[in-house]
């Protein structure tokens, strides 16, 4: 069982509040052109069976899917001292100023001219390195707007380009040239490498094995598509079997004093429900949590009634329920301090479609040889 101290990072700056969090807001929703704003991420579908014809019919890149905070970087330049600024934002609309992080414009030797009204998509994750330290790096995977110019109805090629050669090439540049600048950064900043989709062996036996931070899974996204705010039917998370989870809202169930009419036992051990979000305050029981009497002692009691409501994620392991002879299968992996809400019951059902079709490693690696084949009659067509 994951412990529930996990080794997500938080993302480091300065919280914005209101007013300049509404400022923010708005300046995010007219780059984006949107009525109002809203969290502009695309956020992925779970693998079913019908999508491996999906592979064959597109061509799709793949990348680990990494264990990490997932968030949109903004970079604009202060109207009153004409310094840049770049936030970290989360879907829980949490903005963050990074200090000290900047990101220069391509051909500018002396790296004073910066970047403006670009939104740019990423993950921020922990890595481990071999001495023992734990590092922030940010991974980034895509490109919104840069300079204010949109750019989610271009394909996934063109994205890449402008992060790669107008963002992160030149930022690569001017730490390579300023090291006074380089020892202040905050964390690191890379590109977070795409493959095409029939290197599958490549990305399980070398990739994967070889990270410095988590992964549960990949993420195949789309090389023609355009990037779709909100839920995207062209990015698709693949996980294994027993990474497969949904993030709930949990309600504690303590067992009736058995003394006093009306008043429970708060020093035994709960059911932990588990509920499905279906929109605005609604929410409906879906389930419970499997822990064992122990997990609950030394991991969530000395929380208390601070549990109640939390958003968790849980991963579905048939295998553990058997072992440990629990009543569920849902099995507890980390809080989710960053979202608001427990997954949308689409969403549920979508992973629960996933979680029956159940492919396999296996099963992704033996099709692989089929991706290339249509990847390479469509090139020469």
């Amino acid at each position: 069982m994951t412990s529930p101290h996990s080794g997500v990072p938080d993302i480091p700056g300065i919280l914005q509040y209101e007013p300049a969090l509404g400022h923010l807001k708005q300046y995010v929703a007219n780059l984006m052109q949107m009525r109002s704003y809203r969290f502009p991420g695309a956020q992925p579908v779970s693998f079913r069976q019908d999508h491996l014809r999906q592979l064959e019919r597109e061509d799709y890149f793949v990348a680990e899917k990494s264990d990490g905070v997932r968030c949109l970087a903004l970079i604009t330049v202060n109207r009153e001292t004409k310094a840049q600024e770049v936030y970290l934002f989360d879907r829980k609309s949490n903005f963050f100023l990074i200090p000290n992080l900047r990101f220069p414009i391509p051909n500018d030797p002396s790296f004073q001219k910066c970047h403006t009204d670009t939104i740019i998509d990423g993950e921020l994750v922990l890595d481990k390195e071999p001495d023992g330290r734990v590092q922030q790096r940010l991974l980034l995977f895509d490109c919104l707007t840069i300079a204010g110019k949109v750019l989610v109805e271009r394909d996934l090629s063109k994205r890449l380009g402008y992060l790669k050669m107008d963002i992160l090439r030149p930022y690569q540049q001017m730490l390579q040239k300023r090291p006074d600048i380089a020892s202040s950064q905050p964390f690191s900043v890379e590109f977070k490498e795409q493959q095409f989709s029939y290197h599958l062996e490549t990305i399980f036996n070398e990739i994967i094995p070889n990270l410095k931070h988590g992964n549960d899974g990949l993420i195949f996204t789309s090389v023609n598509g355009p990037y779709t705010l909100g839920t995207c039917e062209t990015m698709l998370k693949w996980k294994p079997a027993n990474e497969n989870s949904i993030d709930f809202k949990i309600s504690l169930d303590f067992p009736p004093s058995g003394t006093i009419p009306g008043v429970v036992d708060t020093t035994a051990r709960p059911r932990i429900g588990l509920w499905v979000w279906r929109g605005g305050r609604d929410y409906m029981p879906f389930g419970e949590m499997g822990v064992t009497d122990e997990e609950w002692f030394r991991d969530f009691a000395p929380l208390g009634r601070t549990l109640q409501g939390r958003i968790v994620e849980c991963n579905y392991d048939i295998e553990a329920q058997q072992r440990l002879r629990l009543s569920s299968p849902w099995r507890f992996m980390r809080y989710r301090t960053d979202k608001p809400d427990a997954n949308h019951k689409s969403t549920v059902d979508k992973v629960l479609d996933s979680i029956r079709d159940g492919i396999t490693q296996q099963e992704l690696v033996d099709r692989a040889p089929y991706f290339r084949e249509a990847w390479n009659q469509r090139k020469h067509q």
